[in-house]
């Protein structure tokens, strides 16, 4: 049993690192974001400033037809305020803009400008090359193996998800 202890310790090692690692590589995807927003070939761009929350936004409009802010802060595990301080500076950088079905006015659903589609075009490269790296990595391992890496990582995502929930929740109680 002590070696299966031991294992354990080293993979909850080895998740602490992915996640550190995790946090890095959100600060060098922004850097590479705003060098290929600098690049003349994005010219319209250039002038455009926006952060990486910005960049997820507009990629999951794009990704979800009619999509309102509730959905948008759940596919993101972002709370609805702060999507709505988002959405707001995206219509103000005239990225995105808030529409209404005709027989329902009520609700809000927002859709990309054609700005905000080159943003989005510019995220989709920088995903992509990212699935390639991943692509080659995960090409070594058997299908079984694969399923088992799923299955942990579907694993620690719900426990994520429920932190993050059980959080939430303490912040709004006031504990």
């Amino acid at each position: 049993m002590q070696n299966k202890e031991w294992e354990v310790k080293k993979v909850i090692q080895k998740i602490e690192t992915l996640i550190y690692n995790f946090n890095n590589m959100e600060d060098h995807e922004k850097r590479i974001l705003q060098a290929i927003l600098s690049d003349p070939c994005w010219a319209e761009l250039q002038h455009v400033s926006i952060s990486l929350a910005e960049c997820h936004v507009i990629d999951c409009i794009e990704r979800n037809e009619q999509i309102n802010a509730t959905a948008i802060a759940k596919k993101l595990n972002i709370t609805k305020g702060g999507i709505s301080k988002i959405t707001a500076k995206l219509i103000k950088k005239d990225l995105i803009e808030l529409r209404r079905l005709e027989n329902n006015q009520k609700e809000t659903y927002y859709s990309l400008k054609p700005l905000g589609r080159k943003i989005f075009q510019v995220h989709k490269i920088l995903h992509e090359k990212a699935a390639e790296k991943f692509t080659a990595i995960l090409n070594q391992y058997s299908k079984e193996e694969l399923q088992l890496a799923g299955r942990l990582l579907s694993d620690l995502t719900a426990v994520f998800r429920s932190t993050i929930a059980e959080q939430d929740r303490e912040r709004q109680t006031g504990m």
